[in-house]
């Protein structure tokens, strides 16, 4: 039996080549495609990106006429569920006979009848042994319609079946599927990403974590072994000898302090067994009277180099009154010290635009990361996600414009604030990098006049002229030489 995974990006490299990296891959469809495959099955994926229009249908029928599959599944955030309903309603009406499946976030948390009038079922929750034994009923001809997790009608009724247990035990899954994705990628050897384990123990407001833990019983944090994670290092060092950069995803590497003392450990020694080739990244998210001398000591140990911290706010009253993010900035500052005494690079999140922020508040931010001097950051605007705590606070404050524009989300604004107007927080966004790294001389001059530009003409402009310039050598076959010589270094982080 065959599946065909259908994956909806924003701001695709190529239409051939959407992806630019290893770090595009997605492990939702990875996990069961490898579930799948583990059982028999066939799967296959198409990445689609909605700015090319009619030539996305036209290569979505190519792919469902040469590998004819026996269900197609749709996965899909709230940006993009307008989209992939769009192509779900064209490949119904094209290929009528072909079952259509809906899952991901947006679908988990907004479950609703009116989706099968498109789909003919929708996943809630972890799909890897719904879809499989969906799989399995259609390969046997029998009805699908008690499976948990999925919603489905069948002759007229509905179903809604009961959502099973989190998966306890990550390490009975085989590890994610990473064959279907390269075909879609643009630059096979680069940094490779490990999912450490599922779910998050904190409940911020902006983030679907703090509502997807209550869709399931048991343990919604689970980690993986460090047996196990280290199995799939090996393996992947095996598959990718050139690629050195890793990292390894876990929404707070800190959350059980054994966990990472025992993974750190692991890590240094097979690094020592290969010469101390390979090089770590990952999360960090702070608590007060974390001890960041044991977290920062065995991460220098594995070869970590480098760790993304959530400032998201420079304003403590908006942490942890809107956010609920319970640290104050001294002790991120007592965080960041302790990294650079063991030369670990620093990268900060930061969000702007949040429900009731004021301008004043921003500064906040802004002196912040101007104090930090982050290696890097990651910064965006706030996106109210339908599903979120946070969401539903903007709707009752009445902020919510009446349609949401999901283009270039969390790059332009969409709510415009009583104390931070919209035209502010874009202002804002567009400057922030040269407003933080202004007076740093450590900073190349042509960086910093590059950054002075998106002040002018925005972020998003500017984050659109290198794919265009990266499009161009694509096409003239010059891709490798601009890479080989750097040409694209003026663009990377700071």
């Amino acid at each position: 039996m065959k599946v065909l995974f259908i994956y909806s990006i924003q701001k695709s490299v190529t239409f051939r080549k959407p992806l630019a990296g290893q770090e595009g891959m997605q492990f939702g469809i990875s996990y069961i495609s490898s579930v799948l495959k583990h059982n028999n099955h066939s799967t296959n994926l198409v990445v689609v990106d909605r700015k090319y229009g009619r030539r996305t249908f036209k290569a979505l029928t190519h792919a469902i006429n040469t590998f004819t599959p026996d269900l197609i599944c749709f996965t899909s955030v709230h940006s993009e569920f307008k989209f992939i309903s769009n192509l779900a309603g064209y490949v119904k009406k094209e290929f009528p006979g072909i079952p259509l499946m809906a899952g991901g976030v947006h679908v988990t948390l907004n479950p609703s009848e009116e989706f099968l009038e498109i789909f003919d079922c929708i996943c809630i929750g972890e799909g890897e042994y719904p879809v499989l034994e969906y799989m399995e009923c259609l390969g046997e001809g029998r009805s699908a319609s008690r499976i948990q997790n999925l919603w489905m009608k069948e002759k007229g009724t509905i179903y809604k079946n009961a959502v099973r247990n989190f998966i306890q035990d990550l390490d009975t899954l085989s590890f994610p599927d990473r064959d279907i994705w390269q075909k879609w990628i643009l630059e096979p050897q680069t940094r490779l990403t490990v999912l450490l384990g599922r779910g998050c123990p904190y409940n911020c407001t902006y983030c679907s974590n703090h509502k997807l833990k209550n869709i399931a019983g048991g343990e919604y944090v689970r980690l993986r072994s460090p047996e196990n994670i280290l199995m799939e290092i090996e393996m992947l060092h095996e598959n990718f000898p050139d690629v050195s950069e890793y990292f390894l995803e876990v929404e707070t590497i800190g959350c059980n302090m054994d966990w990472l003392v025992d993974l750190c450990g692991k890590l240094q020694a097979f690094n020592i067994s290969i010469g101390n080739k390979l090089h770590f990244g990952t999360n960090l998210r702070i608590f007060p009277n974390m001890d960041f001398e044991t977290v920062f000591r065995n991460l220098k140990l594995a070869n970590f180099d480098s760790v993304i911290i959530g400032l998201e706010s420079g304003n403590e009253r908006l942490r942890k009154e809107i956010l609920n993010r319970f640290y104050t900035n001294d002790d991120l500052l007592q965080a960041v010290k302790v990294a650079r005494k063991y030369e670990i690079k620093i990268g900060i999140f930061n969000m702007l635009g949040i429900p009731t922020e004021t301008l004043i508040d921003f500064k906040d931010t802004i002196r912040m990361n101007q104090i930090i001097k982050p290696d890097w950051h990651s910064t965006s605007i706030f996106f109210p996600y339908q599903g979120t705590s946070l969401y539903d606070l903007t709707n009752e404050m009445g902020l919510l414009p009446k349609k949401l524009n999901t283009k270039s989300e969390r790059q332009k604004a969409v709510l415009n604030l009583p104390g931070f107007t919209a035209s502010q927080i874009q202002r804002s966004f567009d400057s922030f990098h040269y407003e933080v790294y202004k007076g740093n001389e450590n900073k190349k001059v042509l960086k910093l006049i590059l950054y002075f530009t998106m002040k002018y003409i925005g972020h998003n402009s500017f984050a659109n002229l290198k794919l265009k310039l990266i499009r161009i050598l694509y096409y003239l076959r010059l891709y490798n030489l601009a890479r080989h010589f750097k040409l694209f270094g003026v663009f990377q982080k700071a």
